[in-house]
C-alpha cells in the first residue's frame, strides 16, 4: 500500500544529499558533474517537502484524524521528533562537516502538530505564505532585535538558543522550511489515485519551477550579479567564479553546497558558516538585496518556489513512472522506504573514511549509492521495515499505547 512514486522520490533526495557531501560536482549541465551540480539545495528541500507529506500519511492521508485519534497522533509524532533529536545530535559528534538536519526536523514536525487538521487549501496558502515572509523574518528580525539591544546569536551558545537556532539563525531556518513541510502536508490531503491530477501536479510544479528561478535570475541581474552559475550550459568555468577564492575543505561545505559554486554563495550570503572550519566572517548588514536570487541555500522566495516546484514535478513523474513500471524504480524506493536509516548511514561512512575532501571523480558517490541500493533491497526482501525506521515505530507506538485511556469497565 506504499506510494512506490513518494518512496523512489524519497530515494532520490538521498542521492542528491550523497552526490553534494562526496561526490564531485560544477556548474553547467553538460556533463556528470554539471548535473550533479542541481542536488545541491533541492535535494534538501525534495527531502523536506516528502517529510510534510509523510506527516499527512501518518495523520490520516485524504481525511485527517480528528478526536482522540488526533490526540494519538500527535504524540506519537512528538516522540518521533525527541527520536530525531537524539539521533542528530549523535551524528553531529561525528565530525564529517555535513549538515546533520535531523534536529531542524524535530523541531518542524513538533511546530505542524496543530496544523494536521487544516484543509488542503488552507495549508498551501500558508505554504506559500511562509515562502514569501519567511526570508524576510530571518533577514529582519536580528536586525530589529538589535536595534532594541537585543540580539539573535547570544555570546554563549547554550541550548537556551536552541528555539531561535531552529527556526531563524540556523543552516535550516523554519521561518522559510515549514513552507516545505505545509506544501507536503497540503498536498497528501488531496487526491492522488487519479493519473490526471498527477499529471496537474508535474504542471503545476513545473511553472512554480519556471517562474521561481526565473524570478530569481531576473531580479539577481536587475541587482547587478545575475546568478546563473548552476543553469548555464555548456559549462564556462569563467561563470563559477573559480579564480576568486578557494573552497572550505570537507564534503558538503557548507551544508551541502557545491565547492565550485562556493564564491558565489559567500558572495550570496556575505560570510562563512560554522561548516567552513569555524571561521566566521562578518558579513556586514543585510539588505532585500539578499533575497534577489534562487541559487541553492540562498534561503530566498525564488528558491522556495523554484525548488518547491521542481520537488512537485518530481513527485508526480515518480509517482506516474511507479504505476506503470514498479521495478523500475526498485531501488530508489528501497532506499526511500528506509530513509532515516539510509540517511544516518552514510554519515557514518563518511565518518568511517575520515572524510573524502575534494572529490577528483564520483566513484566513492557511486560505490555508496549503489552499495545502500543494495543493502536496502537485500534488508527489505526480508524484513518490512529499515532497522532505524523500525527502532522508531515500535518507540512511539509503545508510548502512544503507554498514554492510551483504559476502556470503562
Amino acid at each position: 500500500n506504499r506510494l512506490v512514486g513518494l518512496d523512489a522520490a524519497r530515494g532520490l533526495a538521498l542521492i542528491g544529499m550523497m552526490a553534494a557531501h562526496v561526490g564531485l560536482t560544477t556548474c553547467g549541465l553538460t556533463s556528470v558533474p554539471g548535473l550533479l551540480n542541481q542536488a545541491h539545495g533541492r535535494s534538501a528541500i525534495l527531502f523536506s517537502v516528502i517529510a510534510g507529506f509523510s506527516l499527512g500519511i501518518m495523520s490520516g492521508r485524504t481525511t485527517a484524524h480528528t478526536g482522540e485519534q488526533l490526540v494519538r497522533t500527535r504524540l506519537r509524532l512528538l516522540v518521533r521528533s525527541a527520536l530525531l533529536l537524539v539521533l542528530g545530535a549523535t551524528l553531529s559528534t561525528f565530525a564529517t562537516m555535513v549538515a546533520i538536519i535531523l534536529g531542524y526536523y524535530a523541531a518542524w514536525l513538533a511546530l505542524a502538530l496543530p496544523f494536521l487538521g487544516w484543509r488542503p487549501r488552507s495549508l498551501l496558502v500558508l505554504a506559500a505564505v511562509t515562502a514569501a515572509v519567511g526570508p524576510v523574518i530571518k533577514i529582519g528580525l536580528p536586525v530589529v532585535l538589535d536595534s532594541l539591544g537585543m540580539t539573535a546569536q547570544p555570546f554563549l551558545m547554550d541550548g537556551n538558543i536552541a528555539v531561535i537556532s531552529f527556526f531563524i539563525t540556523g543552516l535550516y531556518p523554519g521561518a522559510l522550511w515549514m513552507a516545505y513541510i505545509y506544501l507536503g502536508l497540503g498536498l497528501s490531503r488531496l487526491d492522488w489515485s487519479r493519473s490526471a491530477n498527477l499529471w496537474r501536479l508535474a504542471g503545476a510544479g513545473a511553472l512554480c519551477a519556471g517562474l521561481g528561478y526565473a524570478g530569481g535570475w531576473a531580479a539577481s541581474a536587475a541587482v547587478g550579479d545575475p546568478d546563473s552559475y548552476h543553469l548555464v550550459s555548456p559549462a564556462d568555468p569563467a561563470q563559477c567564479h573559480l579564480e576568486d577564492a578557494d573552497p572550505p575543505e570537507g564534503p558538503g561545505a557548507p551544508s551541502d553546497a557545491a565547492s565550485s559554486s562556493w564564491t558565489a554563495q559567500f558572495d550570496e550570503k556575505g560570510g562563512g558558516t560554522e561548516e567552513d572550519g569555524g571561521a566566521i566572517i562578518d558579513p556586514g548588514p543585510p539588505g532585500l538585496s539578499q533575497l534577489a536570487t534562487a541559487a541553492p541555500h540562498s534561503e530566498t522566495p525564488f528558491e522556495a518556489l523554484g525548488s518547491g516546484g521542481a520537488a512537485m514535478t518530481l513527485i508526480a513523474v515518480l509517482q506516474l513512472v511507479g504505476r506503470r513500471a514498479r521495478h523500475v524504480l526498485a531501488p530508489l524506493a528501497a532506499m526511500g522506504s528506509m530513509s532515516l536509516t539510509v540517511y544516518c548511514g552514510h554519515i557514518v561512512v563518511i565518518w568511517a573514511t575520515e572524510n573524502p575532501y575534494d572529490p577528483t571523480d564520483n566513484r566513492f558517490f557511486a560505490a555508496m549509492a549503489g552499495g545502500f541500493a543494495v543493502f536496502a533491497m537485500a534488508w527489505l526482501a526480508i524484513w518490512a521495515r529499515g532497522p532505524l525506521e523500525h527502532l522508531v515505530h515500535v518507540i512511539s507506538v509503545r508510548a502512544t499505547r503507554a498514554v492510551a485511556p483504559r476502556p470503562r469497565q
